[in-house]
């Protein structure tokens, strides 16, 4: 019998700017009792899960998409501008990253039982270039926020953090590339056009001492079960923080829906119907917090 794959849903070569020499820590959501244990992980052990995807959709990822990004993760990461072609592969990886996870899959499971839908899509998990919810996150304004010296950014079994349905112009997605920097789509003006605006050039901003951890701590309540730090920064923020909050309100999927303005307020309420469902639990009404809006805060701030 073939096995299945080890399926990576949080690929390797996004999670390894968190490895030291050993591997990671990973604050662990223990599946016998339901706590949280702080662990060490192998460099390869965290963000795959056997089985996830087939053979088939796990090639598709490393050769249609993962292949393509690694150089596009690399000069984003160090701050290079990139091209409108770049921008729309790394859109397709975001969208990708987010629509992979354990997460949004059994969501995406229990909204298919609910509506009786057996066909799979043709690009399953890798989507397209020509995709127009790309759109959604191409014609955005992009910032990179990066770390204060004394912190620094966690990476989730969820690593895609949105505020909101894509559509809707105060949505945010949080990305963060490694401990000491995060990508951010932001929140836009509410006459934005997400097939017709021109984004402005990508902007860094140093954040304030404490302000990572203020995002870490959205990443940690999004998580499902874990997430991972760099063993260099283990200590009393960390086991405050994610021994407590860790997986509170795992990051809702919201590209199961595709709304209208005017369809926002009972798209949200069937979101919260999905969670509750798969989940066995009943979650407040979604709200995004202090995170929305986050445009214009940090225009022509130093760019590294």
């Amino acid at each position: 019998m073939t096995k299945l794959p080890l399926s990576h849903y949080s690929p390797v070569l996004a999670n390894k700017a968190w490895s030291g020499a050993e591997g990671y820590i990973s604050y662990t959501r223990c599946t016998f009792d339901s706590s949280i244990k702080k662990i060490p992980m192998g460099k390869r052990q965290w963000g795959r899960k056997r089985g996830l995807y087939s053979w088939k959709v796990e090639r598709a990822l490393a050769e249609n998409l993962e292949n393509h990004i690694a150089p596009i993760y690399q000069r984003i990461m160090n701050f290079n501008e990139i091209c409108e072609d770049e921008r729309i592969v790394w859109s397709q990886f975001l969208l990708s990253q987010f629509v992979r996870t354990p997460t949004f899959m059994e969501y995406e499971k229990t909204t298919c039982k609910q509506l009786n839908i057996e066909d799979k899509t043709k690009n399953d998990r890798v989507g397209c270039k020509e995709c127009k919810d790309l759109n959604y996150i191409v014609n955005r304004d992009w910032y990179l926020l990066i770390a204060h010296k004394d912190d620094y950014f966690v990476r989730s079994d969820n690593p895609i953090l949105i505020s909101g349905f894509i559509e809707r112009p105060e949505t945010c997605i949080f990305y963060p590339l490694n401990p000491k920097i995060c990508f951010v789509a932001c929140s836009m003006q509410q006459d934005w056009n997400a097939f017709s605006h021109k984004p402005k050039e990508t902007y860094g901003h140093y954040l304030e001492k404490g302000g990572a951890h203020f995002i870490n701590f959205h990443f940690a309540r999004a998580a499902k079960d874990s997430l991972i730090i760099n063993p260099s920064h283990v200590g009393p923020i960390a086991d405050t923080m994610f021994l407590e909050i860790l997986g509170l309100y795992p990051q809702p999927p919201f590209l199961l829906h595709s709304p209208q303005p005017h369809e926002m307020e009972e798209a949200f309420e069937s979101i919260n119907i999905i969670m509750s469902a798969t989940d066995g639990l009943k979650y407040p009404s979604w709200t995004p917090f202090e995170l929305e809006p986050f445009f214009n805060r940090v225009e022509k701030n130093s760019n590294p």
